[in-house]
């Protein structure tokens, strides 16, 4: 998710625009229902040398289909937009009045955090998936959970699980940390074709990911 920090923070200030995030259901959800949106509420820490902040990252998830994240910093102050689909991405950074768009690569995350993190992992995060891949190995557990994972550039990922949805992501290298906290689900009820489309804000610079 310096990150820039201001840039991380600007996602992770992980990660959004005129089209907010609609209201939830206010009963929290242990399992998620198979097709059903639900909205996560989480809460990152992200240090990077002499910086640290933190920002509250609230995840709109379809599962399977797409991921809206909309981060916010001290005092409800909007850094960024992010939403993701299987192989896209798109976000807003608010702060440089920026708008990125492209594929999943190693690359694509870099405006926001100042180095290669594969945008792939978040994705995989999210839905309590195996993040498995050529460039990543990982181990899981006797619920095939993932737990650990390592990577290039001493990218580590660690998994710590509680009670259902509450859990623990630390993603490190040798240039940052981030603590991830999964904290609460409920059911999003607003429409996906509303809460999962991000278009370039008026008077945003547009930059394409390649």
């Amino acid at each position: 998710m310096k990150i820039k920090m201001i840039s991380l923070i600007q996602f992770s200030g992980l990660l959004f625009l005129t089209l907010g995030l609609a209201a939830c259901g206010t009963n929290s959800v242990k399992e998620i229902p198979a097709g059903v949106s639900v909205l996560l509420q989480t809460k990152a820490q992200i240090k990077s040398k002499d910086q640290k902040n933190n920002v509250n990252i609230e995840i709109a998830l379809a599962p399977g289909k797409a991921i809206r994240m909309e981060v916010t910093g001290t005092l409800g102050y909007r850094v960024a937009t992010v939403v993701m689909t299987p192989q896209n991405i798109q976000y807003a950074l608010h702060t440089s009045q920026s708008y990125y768009q492209g594929p999943f690569s190693a690359k694509s995350l870099y405006p926001i955090f100042n180095q290669y993190i594969d945008p792939r992992i978040l994705w995989k995060a999210i839905h309590d998936q195996n993040p498995q891949s050529t460039n990543l190995s990982c181990q899981v557990d006797s619920s095939e959970r993932p737990i650990a994972c390592k990577g290039p550039q001493e990218l580590t990922v660690k998994w710590t699980y509680q009670e259902p949805p509450q859990k623990k992501i630390e993603l490190k290298n040798n240039q940052f940390e981030m603590i991830w906290l999964f904290k609460e689900r409920t059911l999003l009820t607003t429409s996906q074709s509303e809460t999962f489309v991000l278009k370039k804000p008026s008077g945003y610079k547009e930059i394409i990911l390649k």
